[in-house]
């Protein structure tokens, strides 16, 4: 197995949310279980699907807003 460094710029506060919500006490492993997570969960395809079909409108929330703007669904 090949293995990849990767970093991506995040918000304090995010990064505390997602090592409280995972239950990691480090950056590291509570971002090796989200992504693990996100590859595994069986809503992705829906969310996806509901993403694509749906225009969105009006105020969207600040955590899509930026994802639905950045990436063209297929």
């Amino acid at each position: 197995m090949k293995l990849k460094i990767v970093q991506v710029p995040l918000p304090v506060e995010i990064v505390e949310e997602l090592k409280r919500k995972s239950g990691k006490e480090t950056i590291k492993d509570a971002l090796s279980e989200a992504v693990y997570h996100y590859i595994n969960c069986p809503y992705h395809e829906k969310i996806r699907t509901t993403l694509k079909v749906s225009k969105m409108r009006g105020r969207k929330p600040l955590y899509l807003k930026d994802f639905i703007e950045n990436h063209v669904f297929e």
